[in-house]
């Protein structure tokens, strides 16, 4: 079955459907092409009560595998807070980066619960990394 992604509030229904439920927190990765048609929707990580940890490495090798234009992050939190943590949002940091190097778009981040969802690239809230700023901190000198 193919699902074309047409609203944020579509793909939200849709995760809180599947995952909202979950008694741990876990990450998916929904992997999408240039027509925001979904190739994919798979867990990459499973963690406990009130954590899970993500890495990118593990986000960025599927992706990779499976030619995808972009994808959408999705975080489950059994608590049924839709606010951030401070680890989610080093995560998003990690993967705003991440993709400007691999040119495989972060198109959102989303965390759901029992009581809804919340997208993070609907509220402005996705960091915003560009390229000649990963060169820059790479090519960067401390004077000692």
């Amino acid at each position: 079955m193919t699902i074309k992604i047409i609203s944020v509030r579509q793909l939200g229904d849709l995760l809180m459907q599947r995952y909202a439920h979950s008694p741990q927190e876990g990450c998916w990765i929904v992997a999408v092409t240039t027509q925001m048609t979904i190739i994919e929707i798979y867990q990459v990580a499973l963690g406990t009560l009130d954590s899970v940890s993500i890495h990118p490495r593990d986000v960025f090798r599927h992706l990779v595998a499976t030619n995808a234009y972009g994808f959408i992050l999705c975080h489950n939190h059994p608590s049924g807070n839709l606010n951030a943590s401070s680890a989610d949002k080093s995560a998003m940091s990690q993967m705003a980066m991440c993709s400007q190097i691999m040119q495989v778009h972060f198109l959102d981040f989303m965390i759901i619960s029992t009581k809804g969802y919340r997208s993070y690239r609907t509220e402005h809230l996705l960091p915003k990394v560009e390229l000649e700023t990963l060169i820059d901190l790479w090519t960067k000198v401390d004077n000692m």
